[in-house]
C-alpha cells in the first residue's frame, strides 16, 4: 500500500474536517434555534462543515505562542464556561434577588482572567501572526455588527429571538473565519 501523504498532510486534513465540523455545529445550531429547534440544522451543519473542511486544500499554520500561553487560556476558557454553567444553574433557582445578582456577574472574574490570557498571548506573536490576529479580529467584529444589526431586522418582522448566550459564540465563529481568511491571504 501506498502512502500519499505525510503525517503533517493526515494531521492538517483531521484538522480542517475537525474545524469544519465545529463550524458546522455552530451555523447548524442557529439554524435550529431560528428553525424552532428540528434537529436537522445541527446534522446538516456539521456535515457539511465537515465535507467543507475535507476540501480545504491548505495546510493551517499554526500560530507560535508562548510557552505556556494556550495552557492559561485553555484553563481561563474552560473556568469561565464552569462560571456561565455555575451561574445559570444560581440564577435557576429560586434565590433572593442580590443572589441572583452576584449569580449573574459570577463568569465575569474567570472572564477577565480569559481576557487577559488572550491578550497575553497575541502579545507574544511575531510580527506577520499579529497582523493576522489584528485583521481576524477586525473582520469578526464588522460581520458580527453586519450579522446582528440583520439578525435585530429579522426579529422585527417576526423571526424569533434567540438567547443573548448566542452572541460570544457567532463573535468567536466569526473571528475563527477571520483568521482562516487572513491565514489564506498572506499564505
Amino acid at each position: 500500500m501506498k502512502n500519499t501523504g505525510t503525517n503533517d498532510e493526515r494531521q492538517s486534513k483531521s484538522r480542517n474536517i475537525a474545524l469544519g465540523a465545529a463550524l458546522g455545529l455552530v451555523i447548524g445550531g442557529g439554524i435550529d434555534m431560528l428553525t424552532n429547534d428540528t434537529g436537522w440544522g445541527l446534522v446538516i451543519g456539521i456535515l457539511a462543515g465537515a465535507v467543507v473542511g475535507y476540501f480545504v486544500k491548505f495546510p493551517l499554520p499554526v500560530m507560535e505562542y508562548r510557552q505556556g500561553a494556550m495552557q492559561r487560556i485553555l484553563y481561563s476558557a474552560v473556568a469561565f464556561l464552569g462560571g456561565l454553567f455555575l451561574s445559570q444553574w444560581l440564577m435557576d433557582l429560586d434565590l433572593a434577588r442580590p443572589y441572583q445578582l452576584v449569580a449573574a456577574v459570577l463568569p465575569a472574574v474567570p472572564g477577565a482572567f480569559l481576557v487577559y490570557a488572550i491578550g497575553s498571548a497575541l502579545s507574544g506573536l511575531d510580527e506577520l501572526q499579529r497582523r493576522i490576529q489584528l485583521e481576524a479580529i477586525g473582520i469578526g467584529f464588522g460581520t458580527s455588527i453586519l450579522a446582528f444589526m440583520t439578525y435585530g431586522l429579522l426579529v422585527q418582522v417576526g423571526i424569533s429571538q434567540v438567547s443573548w448566550m448566542f452572541v460570544p459564540v457567532v463573535m468567536i465563529l466569526l473571528w475563527g473565519v477571520g483568521k482562516l481568511w487572513t491565514i489564506w491571504k498572506y499564505r
